[in-house]
């Protein structure tokens, strides 16, 4: 039904360009658009910047089906905590535990959302490859970003389309680089605001409700 859909279709939106590319060979011609994701950046606003010796949090949101995302980085929280004191917040629609880690758990809901994201310091966006990832949009690296905290991502996907490393975020190329990655982020407050803010001037030059809209005003406008 959707390779009948995309046949027929005389524009196909995308939300990555690995999606795009695969709606094209399937069209057998170039008429995908690749549009990134969106989030309302007046409901998604920067957190206010942690006070100086405060007690940071590595913070990590989504649902059960993402949850085994969350195991690739646990081993490097469990290695960094006995090395360094901070704690860690699940966001999510599930229950966890680790007594290797000061773990506090919560259950999202839309009305708390945007406070629960702003108890997060450094968010995490870990992500295995696989042809699965290369279709997701890296919207969790962008609430991330959108609040203006770094967003620490494995480098793949999407994901290389938003974050630039080091600049708006810190990308992961091995998973050996987890925790050394980390422990910079929680030693350095500087690095971590810098980051941060230029984590929200990219999502909204880039990735505002109202930039986005306008490429999907253009792309319905196509001959």
């Amino acid at each position: 039904k959707y390779e009948y859909l995309i046949k027929k279709s005389n524009v196909v939106i995308a939300s990555t360009p690995a999606l795009a590319n695969k709606c094209n060979e399937i069209a057998g011609q170039d008429k995908s658009v690749f549009i990134p994701p969106t989030l309302d950046d007046e409901r998604f606003v920067p957190r206010i910047t942690s006070v100086k010796n405060e007690r940071l949090t590595i913070g990590w949101t989504g649902t059960f089906s993402s949850k085994q995302y969350l195991d690739i980085v646990l081993p490097s929280l469990e290695s960094l905590y006995r090395e360094r004191d901070f704690k860690v917040k699940i966001i999510g629609n599930f229950e966890i535990t680790n007594p290797a880690l000061d773990l506090e758990v919560v259950q999202w809901n839309e009305k708390e959302e945007i406070n629960q994201l702003h108890d997060i310091d450094i968010g995490l966006y870990p992500l295995p490859e696989d042809d699965w990832v290369s279709g997701k949009s890296g919207l969790k690296a962008m609430q991330y970003m959108a609040i203006g905290i770094p967003a620490v991502s494995t480098a793949v996907g999407n994901v290389l389309n938003i974050i630039e490393d080091e600049v708006d975020g810190i990308l992961v190329y091995e998973e050996n680089e987890w925790k050394q990655k980390l422990k910079i982020l929680l030693d350095d407050e500087m690095k971590r605001n810098i980051i941060g803010k230029n984590a929200r001037k990219t999502f909204l030059s880039k990735y505002s409700r109202r930039k986005i809209s306008r490429l999907y005003l253009q792309t319905l406008n196509m001959d």
